[in-house]
């Protein structure tokens, strides 16, 4: 039995196969794991074992009994989200997060890869780093918001960087939303998205 913030829930097994001592550590920054996982562990033999989380797991299900529930008229489908990251790491991460949620992704490598794509497909969303070589992602989302074709899809900025400063210069360059790394959550990450993606 799990007692979660939504209530009591009861979670079924087919067997249980044993049981162990073990060292949980928590999951790598940005890793695109479900809200069921709560951190990682190695066995004996060297292994790395996912260790569930019971509040996670029940959370999840009963958000997937919700998001299963019809949709109601009148509500249009999300249009595809533009990543834009010089990492190819991350942007692997960011399109499993997205496309595990029900979004279509597009990838560029870069700010003007991103631009010409930008321009050339309508989309709901840009989600950009800011540490690129040539565009970085302040002047990428400066750029949107001045071209009159892109200036109505919101923009997201996700960082390593943490500062008051870095933060400001990203409201000030038109980004719905700032996210850093090092604190990254990814329901806040899917919030924010959720509640700025334009829908066609």
């Amino acid at each position: 039995m799990v007692n979660g913030p939504a209530g009591v829930f009861a979670i079924g097994v087919d067997r249980l196969a044993g049981t162990s001592a073990l060292v949980a550590r928590p999951l790598p920054d940005l890793a695109p794991a479900s809200p069921v996982i709560g951190s990682v562990a190695v066995d004996a033999d060297g292994n790395p074992r996912l260790v569930l989380d019971p509040a996670g797991l029940a959370e999840e299900v009963l958000r997937s009994h919700q998001e299963s529930r019809p949709v109601a008229a009148g509500q249009a489908d999300p249009l595809p989200i533009l990543v834009v990251d010089d990492s190819l790491t991350t942007r692997m991460l960011e399109r499993s997060i997205l496309e595990s949620a029900g979004y279509e992704v597009d990838l560029a490598a870069s700010g003007e890869e991103g631009l010409e794509k930008a321009r050339s497909r309508r989309y709901g969303l840009f989600l950009t780093d800011i540490d690129m070589p040539g565009i970085d992602g302040f002047t990428f989302v400066e750029r949107t918001r001045a071209d009159p074709g892109l200036a109505s899809v919101p923009a997201i900025l996700v960082s390593s960087r943490a500062s008051a400063a870095d933060r400001e210069r990203g409201r000030a360059a038109g980004a719905g939303a700032y996210v850093v790394k090092g604190e990254f959550d990814q329901e806040q990450l899917l919030a924010h998205i959720r509640r700025l993606v334009v829908r066609s």
